[in-house]
């Protein structure tokens, strides 16, 4: 079995050049000028659980089920299937 040391990690040398700059521009939808930064790193993880759920009910052949999962509707979508 292999772990993360066995994974070719990328390093500055394999990476291409980057140039940054900060530019500044206010946001028009908000009266403070913010935007939104944090939803990034959220918005897949729905998605991520709804495909492990549909992944783990593989032998039920369950391949969609509808957000939100709750308990009744994975129960109902094992039993439709049935």
């Amino acid at each position: 079995m292999g772990s993360f040391m066995d994974y070719g990690m990328p390093k500055s040398n394999n990476l291409p050049f980057l140039n940054t700059e900060i530019v500044e521009v206010l946001s028009p939808t908000n009266p403070l000028g913010i935007k939104a930064g944090g939803e990034g790193g959220t918005t897949p993880a729905p998605a991520v659980i709804i495909n492990a759920i549909v992944d783990a009910l593989h032998d039920y052949n369950i391949d969609h089920l509808e957000m939100p999962a709750t308990p009744q509707s994975v129960w109902r979508a094992i039993h439709k299937q049935g």
